[in-house]
């Protein structure tokens, strides 16, 4: 063999494993992407997962269920499609089944009320979560800003209700305390969490009705202070009574 077909046959050679070792990465790498990809995917489908069972029952609307089924779907699609398992199927068509049935449920106006309040600071922050992902939703144009103008009130609205439920226990309480002062706080900040969103007026009778309570309070608090500084005059005035010198003894001593 010529030195000339030795120099081709070596350069055949190398430029094919440089070729496999490309190939290989590109494999390597595609699959690192994909598992990545998958992970992430999971992760999203337990947080709507989540979403749909760790909100009391009623809570959602079922615009917003429907959204979350919807989402749920299309997570489990870009699952099978990136790995056909059974699992990921079975998942899929169950999500599709959930979100027939979502869609087939009557629209309530019902609220929820929370009182435990470790559960209103987890439902919260998915309420959050679920905020931020219409947000995402609408960016990448996979619904339309109407849309998602009018998920995002609701989702809004469920935030200011969870707040002002974590409220309502504390308000009762200073108020069973003879703390009106302190009721009144929590009060104005309930109010101030509607105000924020009564731009259409949904909270105008709630807030006025937490207005007529705070004049009561301001009422009974101006009493409260009053009686209060009326008994710290009489008890200075015992006080004083008590602190004056005895000087009985002196003119027992000059009869003597």
């Amino acid at each position: 063999m010529s030195a000339t077909a030795v120099v081709v046959a070596i350069g055949v050679g190398l430029f094919i494993l440089v070729a496999v070792a490309i190939t290989i990465q590109t494999i390597d790498r595609n699959n690192k992407e994909k598992r990545r990809l998958e992970i992430a995917l999971n992760t999203r489908s337990r947080n709507f997962g989540y979403m749909l069972d760790g909100f009391p029952e009623g809570f959602l609307s079922r615009d917003l269920q429907v959204l979350v089924c919807t989402c749920l779907v299309e997570v489990f699609s870009q699952l099978v499609q990136i790995n056909p398992t059974e699992d990921y199927k079975s998942k899929l068509a169950s999500a599709r089944e959930r979100l027939a049935q979502c869609r087939g449920k009557t629209a309530a106006n019902a609220t929820i009320t929370l009182t435990d309040v470790a559960q209103i600071q987890e439902i919260q922050k998915m309420l959050k979560g679920l905020y931020n992902f219409i947000s995402k939703l609408a960016a990448s144009q996979r619904i339309s800003g109407k849309e998602a103008m009018i998920y995002g009130k609701q989702v809004r609205r469920l935030m200011v209700q969870t707040s002002t439920d974590a409220l309502a226990g504390p308000i009762q309480e200073a108020i069973h305390q003879d703390k009106p002062r302190l009721a009144i706080h929590y009060l104005h900040m309930t109010n101030e969490k509607m105000k924020n969103e009564n731009d259409d007026g949904f909270y105008s009778d709630r807030i006025a009705i937490h207005d007529a309570r705070i004049s009561e309070l301001e009422q009974q608090a101006s009493s409260l202070e009053t009686s209060a500084k009326e008994s710290k005059k009489e008890a200075a005035a015992a006080w004083d009574e008590l602190d004056k010198p005895d000087d009985s003894w002196k003119k027992k001593a000059i009869y003597d």
